[in-house]
């Protein structure tokens, strides 16, 4: 077993990706992580007590090689002998419809499709292939819109039923790995548009900021989302415990107990109210619209309007009600 396989399985077991009897689907894209990650799943499969049950390919029809990535993963199905479920979809239009970018668009497209596969397949959990470099890329642009503690998490190595093993494995390392292995991949251009904030990062930010530094900056960058990560995790648990003691279900929305709110620390406090507001289906949610519901617990606001939901002080409570957003 390589370096790169065994240090992908310590990922797994850190962070009980892949527990015994585990049945996964893989997102197959063509690109080199993707790729990585089903041909070192497979191998592990076979030591790990878990099981591929296939992989999953969406045509996204955004460029003019996406015909060619479909084939691809096709054949490598093929080749393998795994199952590859293949669906295509308009992400333009569909972007135009709801008013979204391509990227928002083609993500949910792309987890939506992910999920219908791994019930077709009869499989427990998804596998994705973020690798460390988007767990630093992520990081740096979250730095960039000045994120707290939770955006600076970046990737998640779990997300309910996605997992992703390659999270603590470079992209250098994986093509490694792959080359060696006398196995290909394709190359999606839009990854060299510098028109996307990410790519910008990738492409410009990172190499710079490696110069600066003497040496790859990724591992760095990747553990410190890891250390934001877990003292997320702890403050949101403390903010769980006031949640359940300041938050009711009323009959218009969600209540919070304003008087009891102002009592818990700001830090907790930004936490209890994020979490009442996707209670109520509020929709991208920034720290805008947080710092607004803390007027309105502090008593300096009597009201005000976030998307998806209306926030107002009504005797000693901060009531949060969904409503629809205006097109």
């Amino acid at each position: 077993m390589s370096a790169l396989v065994q240090r992908v399985r310590r990922t797994i077991e850190r962070h009980q990706l892949c527990p015994p009897g585990s049945r996964v689907v893989v997102g197959l894209s063509g690109g080199s992580d993707s790729v990585a990650l089903l041909l070192v799943l497979r191998e592990l499969s076979h030591h790990g007590g878990f099981t591929v049950v296939g992989a999953a390919h969406l045509n996204h029809q955004l460029r003019e090689t996406a015909g060619r990535d479909e084939a691809f993963c096709r054949e490598l199905g093929d080749r393998l002998g795994i199952r590859v479920l293949i669906e295509g979809i308009d992400v333009l239009r569909y972007a135009r419809a709801l008013g979204l970018s391509i990227e928002d668009a083609a993500r949910r497209n792309r987890y939506e499709f992910l999920s219908r596969s791994a019930d077709a397949l009869g499989a427990d959990t998804i596998a994705v292939g973020h690798t460390q470099d988007d767990q630093a890329e992520t990081f740096l642009l979250k730095v960039a819109r000045g994120a707290g503690l939770t955006g600076l998490a970046g990737i998640f190595p779990r997300r309910g039923q996605v997992v992703r093993p390659l999270i603590e494995a470079s992209r250098a390392d994986l093509q490694s790995w792959l080359r060696a292995a006398g196995e290909t991949w394709v190359a999606d251009e839009s990854n060299d548009d510098l028109g996307i904030a990410r790519n910008r990062i990738r492409h410009v930010v990172l190499p710079e900021l490696d110069r600066a530094a003497g040496g790859s900056t990724r591992g760095a960058l990747a553990r410190a989302a890891a250390l934001a990560r877990e003292d997320a995790q702890w403050l949101d648990e403390l903010a769980t415990q006031h949640f359940e003691s300041l938050v009711t279900a009323g009959s218009e929305g969600v209540e919070i107990d304003a008087a009891g709110a102002q009592r818990v620390p700001v830090v907790l406090r930004r936490r209890l109210l994020l979490r009442a507001m996707r209670q109520v289906g509020a929709q991208e949610i920034g720290l805008e619209h947080v710092e607004t519901g803390m007027a309105i617990l502090a008593g300096t606001c009597g009201g005000a309007d976030i998307p998806g939901a209306r926030m107002e002080l009504r005797r000693g409570k901060l009531v949060l009600r969904q409503q629809k957003v205006s097109k």
